[in-house]
């Protein structure tokens, strides 16, 4: 005779359903409860048959995806990377990673270019400085504050003239980098070789690989920060090989274009194309470009410097950053930019 009470069967179903843990700070998206929706594409090594649903690594408070324009509801799946042309309805992407505070190795650039030292920024005490100064400057308050936030980042050093020059190799000691920083000469440049650029930086660094893209914390990410101070110069770029490297999540191009500006109203057209060109370059919508007028303030170049300092793995895209503390304040960057 069965003694059971009625719904107790529903009960027991229920019990068996394994608790979801709710989105919070350090679980935004319900990442370690959801099982891979399948392999990615570059940077992925596709997900192994014992590896569905591995819970991705410990995570710390407030981590999240980088440079994801759409969400997915809790407890489903988020979309993989795609590559190149792979956006959403209104040009948004889809490249989705885990917001981790994984080890970057950052190769800064630096252009030596002749541009750089005509003295044309006004400085804090009113006197007019040369790009190539303010920004040796910037570059090691970044260096140093980076270190500071997480010992375990390494820089390296690039000068770039007519070809890319490594100048200080990985290394996690402020100290040597800022040490190579100074001392350097400006030259008449004809060309800029980026093709030269990316494959110095391909010989020096291999880019990590993981088993999902999606769920799976990389050991490091590669950032290139070029600093470039050439109006006139249309880079040297063919793409091939090196566009693999572009569409790599785990690999990103941040630029800090100084250009005449408003201040030579003919070369107006120039610049604005060469920075179309750098934007161009960014497959996955994860890159910062920023631009500044030799006829402004130095200011402006340490403010673009500040905001690279974010990871780039928990950083939004940069439509969407907004640096204003109260309302009112700094205009998001994509309007910024346009």
């Amino acid at each position: 005779m069965d003694t059971s009470e009625p719904g107790s069967a529903a009960e027991d179903e229920e019990e068996k359903v394994p608790d979801v843990r709710p989105r919070t700070r350090s679980n935004p998206e319900g990442a370690e409860d959801r099982a891979p929706s399948g392999p990615g594409s570059v940077g992925s090594r596709g997900e192994a048959p014992g590896n569905r649903g591995e819970a991705p690594g410990n995570r710390s408070e407030g981590e999240g995806e980088a440079a994801s324009a759409g969400h997915s509801p809790p407890g489903q799946p988020g979309t993989a990377w795609h590559g190149p042309g792979s956006h959403g309805q209104h040009g948004e992407v889809t490249v989705r990673t885990p917001r981790v505070n994984c080890p970057e190795k950052v190769i800064i650039c630096l252009d030596l270019a002749e541009e750089m030292a005509v003295p044309k920024l006004e400085s804090f005490n009113g006197c007019r400085s040369n790009a190539l100064t303010v920004a040796q400057k910037m570059i090691e308050m970044f260096v140093r504050t980076k270190h500071k936030i997480d010992k375990s980042h390494e820089f390296a050093l690039v000068v770039v003239n007519n070809d890319a020059t490594w100048l200080s190799g990985f290394t996690s000691d402020p100290r040597e980098v800022c040490s190579c920083l100074y001392d350097l000469d400006t030259v008449v440049c004809q060309s800029f070789n980026l093709d030269g650029l990316f494959n110095l930086i391909q010989q020096k660094v291999e880019l990590p690989v993981t088993d999902n893209v999606q769920t799976i914390p990389p050991p490091f990410v590669v950032r290139t920060i070029l600093v470039f101070g050439r109006p006139r110069c249309q880079p040297h770029f063919c793409g091939g090989e090196h566009v693999k490297l572009l569409q790599c999540p785990y690999f990103f191009f941040d630029v800090v274009y100084i250009h005449n500006g408003v201040d030579e109203k003919e070369d107006e057209s120039s610049w604005k194309d060469m920075f179309g060109f750098f934007g161009s370059l960014d497959t996955k919508g994860t890159n910062y470009k920023y631009e500044v007028a030799l006829a402004g303030p130095a200011l402006e170049l340490h403010n673009c410097m500040a905001k690279l300092l974010a990871h780039p793995l928990q950083r939004p895209c940069q439509s969407h950053a907004h640096y204003g503390l109260l309302d009112g304040g700094d205009s998001p960057e994509g309007e910024a930019a346009s």
